[in-house]
This record gives structure tokens, sequence and C-alpha cells, in this order.
């Protein structure tokens, strides 16, 4: 009872049992079939420290040999200080990367990774021609994705606004891929494809409900919503945009709009019923949090130039 008693008063608790030093155990006369690890000596005063091991059943279930018990000195304690934040740090980075894979491997199986077109995975801003009519539109968009961390954690997104064939949907493109190269999940979508993912969801066979396909486009670190206003206006895709812009202006996840229209025209073709004011204040609301540019020159596909779409 008396040994019982004295080695409880000296364990250290864990969740597998209690833990003692090997000098703990010599003391106490705990039995363990392994022996303990060397001793090291601290390096900064020198005192001896001692491998731990965890009693199960009165004996030495396993001793712990990765680290002896840390030692008590000032600079001990203050290293295993730094030493453990760092760790946490780690930790923290190596979530962070685990949880983006399995968002991107929840955008794979919902939508077949990014829906990036093949005509536009060569799209970057190696390739994009700047000169001084687009250059503003060129820096605004590598200033983003440069400052991207920033960006994405104050909900800023990017509307580029102006005339076909003036390459925004390039820079929208090379802004995705130089994400995905970084490892962020990304979608990149025309309206009209991101309506017929949700459509297909309606479908008997389809393995994926219309809400599985929302919350795809809804919790996507970026999204691009390509060719805004090209899509047939009706009361359902209306409500589906303006649901997926709304929930990610509110949720502050940063959204690329490209569009061949002004805001004005871009309003007219998002009414339904007469409802202007709704589409008003969306569009309001989303240029509020954004980097806009308006891109208006030329039609570059027309010149025969390969900034294009």
């Amino acid at each position: 009872m008396e040994e019982t008693k004295n080695l409880s008063s000296r364990a250290i608790g864990n969740a597998h049992g209690p833990i003692y030093t090997s000098k703990e155990v010599e003391e106490l006369g705990i039995p363990h079939s392994e022996p303990a690890p060397k001793p090291k000596t601290c390096k900064y005063c020198g005192k001896t420290l001692y491998y731990e091991g965890i009693v199960l059943c009165g004996i030495v279930a396993v001793w712990r040999t990765n680290e002896p018990r840390r030692c008590d000195c000032e600079k001990s304690v203050e290293f295993w200080k730094r030493w453990d934040a760092k760790q946490e740090e780690r930790q923290k980075a190596q979530a962070l990367v685990e949880e983006q894979e399995k968002r991107r491997q929840r955008i794979a199986d919902i939508l077949g990774r990014s829906g990036i077109k093949k005509r536009y995975l060569s799209r970057s801003f190696e390739n994009f021609i700047v000169n001084d009519v687009n250059r503003k539109a060129y820096e605004t968009a590598k200033s983003y994705v440069d400052d991207w961390q920033n960006n994405r954690d104050k909900g800023e997104g990017l509307y580029f606004e102006g005339t076909c064939g003036t390459g925004k949907t390039h820079l929208a493109v090379a802004v995705a891929m130089t994400l995905i190269n970084q490892g962020v999940p990304v979608i990149c979508k025309t309206s009209i494809d991101l309506l017929a993912d949700i459509k297909r969801s309606y479908e008997y066979d389809s393995l994926t409900s219309e809400e599985d396909v929302l919350s795809a486009y809804m919790t996507a670190d970026f999204l691009v919503i390509d060719d805004l206003g090209k899509e047939q206006t009706t009361e359902w895709s209306a409500s589906i945009l303006y649901r997926i812009i709304n929930d990610r202006y509110e949720n502050m996840l940063p959204t690329a709009i490209t569009t061949n229209y002004n805001a004005d025209d871009l309003t007219e073709k998002l009414t339904v019923n007469g409802n202007r004011e709704k589409a008003k204040a969306v569009i309001s609301r989303f240029k509020g949090s954004s980097s806009c540019v308006t891109m208006a020159w030329e039609d570059y596909r027309a010149k025969g130039k390969s900034n294009g779409k």
C-alpha cells in the first residue's frame, strides 16, 4: 500500500498511464523488461536528464525514447518555449495544407479539377503581351496574386470589365493558375458552365446534389466566374448566381469576375422581373470589395495577337 502511494505521488500522468524517469524507476524499484536509454546532459546547466517510462500494472510498459525529460533551468525552459511555438506553427501549416488538399479533392470529386478548359491552361503572366494600353490591367492582376495572403484575409476580389478579346480571361486564368501552383483550391468556370454543373445535379442518376455543387462553389478558396452576363438570364439562374456571389462576399472568400459589360449593362442583363435594384446591389457590393479593371480597347483576336479572350 505504501509502495503504491509512493508511486502515485511521484508520477506524471498522461492518457496512457503514470510516467516516471529512469532514475525514479530505479529508486522505486519498478520492474522493467527493457533497459532505459542512457541519460543526457542539459547543454545549458549540465544537469543529468533522464528518459521517461510509462508504467502500466506496476511495470514499465515502454520507454519514451524521443527525448529525456526536459530540464527546468531558465535557459532550457526558454529554449523549449521557442521550440514548442515553432512546432505549433509547423503543425498549423501542415493542417492547412491537409485541409486545402481535402477541399481540392472535394472540388475534383464534384466538378472535376479546377474547371479550366484545355485552351486556357497555358495562359500565364509570362506569356501575356504587355503594352502601354494594358499595363495597368496586367499590374493589377499580378500585384493581386503577389499579395494573395493579404487579399485572401480581406476577402478582396478581382473585377475585369471590358470589350471582347482584350485579355480579361487570360489575366483571370493567369491568377488562377498561379494560385493552383501554390496549392490553393481554385475553381475557374464560365457562368454558363457553372449553371450547367448545377443543372446536372438535378438528373435522376446524378451522384451529387444541388447543395453539394453550390457548396463547392461557395467554399473554394478562389473562384473565377468568367463571362458573367453571357448566360441566359432566368429567375433561377439569377437566383443561383446571386446566392454564390453574395455568400462568398459575406464569408470573405475572394472571387474574380470577368464580363464584357459595364456595370449598367450587366445590371440590365441580370435583372429579372423588373427587379433591377437587386442586381444593381449585388454588382455594386461585389465591385466595392474588389480591385476593378476596365479593359476597353481593340480586340486582340481580330488583330491576330495572342492575349485574346
